[in-house]
């Protein structure tokens, strides 16, 4: 007698993201070691989904759902192993308190942070090397005035020889990969970090700085940390004020860490430079947002994450997870 194989549910929102996540190859990794039921649940809360939780084993999930796990929900579902996610963390699927008691059970949890930051480290990657090239000056200069540009006169500090990138919150996942990218280049890097010694920053490549050093001496600063109580705001004028004439501020993390106000009231005086991928209070920024207007900020809508093609890389992880949760293999990426 065949043995019947373990019962897999989907959710995220919007429910169609799966088709982004998953490629044919994927979907039969994926069943060829799990009974899949590909109908995508959107809230766990909707009329109709109880009765599918029974003899749920794992959950591939993905961003979302609209309704989180509570205790009662996860009570529904006895048989639960594992939950794997396309998304930086599995926690936000659960409240506290069902998060709690999946811990107390020994419910799996992996997730794909690692892989996710990925594209994020090599978006910041490339615009440290174009905003040391003078790219998006030049690029502005050259459309506006059509005509021959004498790139020693109009950039005479260009280039990325030599230059110092600083890098705030260096032991995120994203920023030890940017350091590794890093690595490779004639770039002094600067690391702050609480949590890595100067060894390990050294094993980078980089030099172990505190956050003034950081702003003072980079010609462009990364910003890797995120929103927290803690941290909301952290980056303020203090720091702005600190960074040297032409250098470049670049927040790929959250727009929560920044004071905007300060920011904004720097970049208004024209001697620093902004790329932003995220702001805050508004996401998407506000139409009358004075960012908009300024020559010397780079705005891209939240695009530095996994996008398009590279989301199916997210959608591989899973299957790995799922894979070795039900062949009782180590996890890759797993949380505790």
């Amino acid at each position: 007698m065949t043995e019947s194989k373990p019962k897999v549910i989907l959710t995220m929102q919007p429910p169609e993201l799966v088709n982004k996540l998953m490629n044919n190859e994927q979907w039969a990794r994926l069943d060829a070691v799990a009974d899949v039921d590909r109908n995508v649940i959107p809230d766990f809360h909707a009329d109709g989904v109880a009765e599918r939780l029974s003899g749920v084993d794992y959950i591939f999930s993905g961003w979302g759902p609209n309704g989180r796990i509570d205790a009662e929900t996860l009570a529904k579902m006895p048989n639960l192993k594992g939950v794997a996610a396309a998304a930086g963390n599995v926690w936000p699927l659960f409240t506290p308190d069902a998060l709690e008691e999946a811990k107390k059970r020994g419910i799996l949890r992996a997730n794909s942070g690692y892989v996710n930051g990925i594209p994020v480290a090599e978006f910041c990657m490339a615009m440290i090397l174009m905003a040391d090239k003078d790219f998006f000056r030049a690029e502005r200069i050259y459309r506006e005035r059509r005509e021959y540009i004498n790139r020693e006169v109009e950039f005479p500090t260009a280039g990325n020889y030599h230059k110092t990138v600083g890098l705030v919150t260096a032991s995120s996942r994203i920023g030890r990969h940017l350091m590794g990218l890093l690595k490779g280049y004639r770039l002094r890097v600067l690391a702050e970090s609480r949590s890595m010694d100067e060894a390990e920053t050294a094993s980078y490549g980089a030099i172990k700085a505190d956050l003034e050093t950081v702003f003072r001496e980079s010609d462009i600063v990364s910003l890797h940390t995120p929103n927290l109580p803690a941290t909301h705001g952290m980056i303020d004028a203090k720091y702005f004020k600190m960074m040297k004439d032409g250098a470049w501020f670049l927040n790929s993390a959250r727009g929560g860490v920044v004071n905007a106000d300060d920011m904004i009231a720097e970049l208004k005086t024209g001697r620093i430079n902004a790329i932003l991928d995220v702001t805050d209070p508004d996401e998407p920024l506000s139409p009358d947002s004075p960012l908009w207007d300024m020559p010397n900020v780079i705005l891209t809508p939240h695009i530095a994450g996994s996008e398009g093609g590279e989301l199916q890389a997210m959608g591989e992880n899973v299957v790995n997870e799922l894979t070795h949760m039900i062949k009782g293999e180590p996890l890759d990426y797993g949380e505790r």
